[in-house]
């Protein structure tokens, strides 16, 4: 869900030393879903058979996260920074859920992170992205790119900056449940999978080179993590306006490779059109492909989506129009699993102003294929009232 910060600053200053920055931000919101989704047998990838009703009860086989009836979370978030007399700046972020479906939580930190700046390198422990993940850039949908998306790890991470080149290196110290790769390993390993990002500009030029080790943890508690030795090289250049991505992957561990080429051309100010195509070599031989046309242009913006996804036509239209004085009205219409399932949705947002917003929306997951995730926000199976506050 949507949420934006109001931010508060203190400064706390001693003669003779330098300032520290303590930074706190909140956010709150509370919500009403009427819509609960429930299975009459198991879920199954061949024959979902569901019903929607009010029992609020959750769906035997399922991994919707729909909120039931009404719904309610608050978050305090905290930076401390400061800068060294060497030219680093030092910081500490992190966060509380002080309520989740609760009326007051035990605190508890929802992700860390400390860092060591200076304008041309970093380092960065704690809840933060991967080398890899931070570097890459692919040609479309490509299925051997597959390289770990960190969510919630613990990552030690270093960035730097030489000439042209910019570069990261991490690895990982545990896993979502803290189990290191220490334990993992059975003693032998201080971290689990290396991973390596590089982009280097040569004139019109950009290059990427993106490399990760094979992992032994095994991403518990996380989907987005692979444990497969990954590599990719992407080359992106700029013609005559269009903007043009050549890539090459490879899943070493799983024996597959993608190549790709994805074109990106503007027609005016308005309309933007991308396509691309990818040869995928793997245990289905099925190629993807796609297209995205978007408009936008004062009030209006308007995305239409056609991909070719591993044998399976996908499509979507969404759109936008701001009516002025905080209110905007959105709708979608999108196909998923190239049968007669389509999902839609229409919603409004007003902005109530002073860090604050109003949602009001209504989807309809054919299938429950979104996993109750509606178009591009993500909206709700049903009706959905929600209102954000941030501080």
């Amino acid at each position: 869900m949507k949420s934006t910060l109001l931010t508060t600053t203190a400064l706390i200053a001693f003669a003779g030393a330098a300032a520290a920055e303590v930074t706190f931000s909140g956010s709150a919101t509370l919500g009403y879903n009427d819509t609960t989704v429930t299975s009459t047998v198991a879920l199954t990838s061949s024959s979902p058979a569901w019903t929607t009703t009010n029992t609020g009860s959750t769906p035997a086989g399922s991994a919707l996260d729909d909120n039931q009836g009404f719904y309610w979370d608050a978050n305090v978030a905290v930076t401390l920074s400061e800068e060294l007399d060497n030219g680093l700046t030092a910081s500490a972020t992190f966060d509380f859920d002080v309520a989740d479906l609760t009326l007051g939580d035990t605190l508890e930190a929802g992700s860390y992170v400390l860092s060591l700046t200076s304008d041309t390198a970093g380092m960065y422990f704690g809840d933060t992205a991967f080398a890899a993940e931070t570097r890459w850039s692919g040609a479309g949908d490509m299925e051997s790119d597959s390289f770990s998306e960190a969510d919630g790890e613990t990552v030690l991470r270093g960035d730097f900056e030489v000439a042209m080149v910019e570069a990261s290196l991490s690895v990982v110290v545990a896993d979502t449940n803290g189990a290191t790769a220490h334990t993992a390993s059975g003693g032998s390993d201080s971290f689990d999978q290396m991973s390596f990002g590089a982009a280097a500009d040569f004139g019109q030029f950009t290059v990427i080179a993106a490399y990760q080790e094979e992992g032994d943890l095994g991403g518990t508690g996380n989907g987005d993590y692979n444990a497969d030795e990954v590599f990719g090289l992407s080359v992106g250049a700029t013609f005559a306006g269009a903007d043009i991505t050549v890539a090459y992957a490879s899943d070493e561990t799983a024996g597959t490779n993608s190549t790709g080429i994805e074109v990106s051309y503007p027609f005016g100010d308005a309309i933007t059109a991308t396509a691309y195509y990818v040869a995928e070599d793997d245990g289905t031989d099925e190629d993807n492909y796609g297209v995205n046309v978007a408009y936008a242009s004062g009030a209006i913006a308007v995305a239409v989506d056609y991909d070719y996804d591993q044998g399976v036509d996908k499509w979507g239209v969404e759109g936008s129009y701001d009516l002025g004085n905080g209110i905007t009205v959105l709708a979608g219409v999108l196909n998923e699993n190239e049968g007669d399932d389509t999902d839609y949705y229409v919603a409004g947002t007003y902005d109530l102003g002073g860090g604050a917003d109003l949602l009001v929306s209504y989807g309809v997951d054919d299938d429950f294929d979104q996993e109750d995730e509606i178009g591009a926000n993500e909206y709700q199976e049903g009706a959905t009232v929600e209102i954000n506050f941030t501080f």
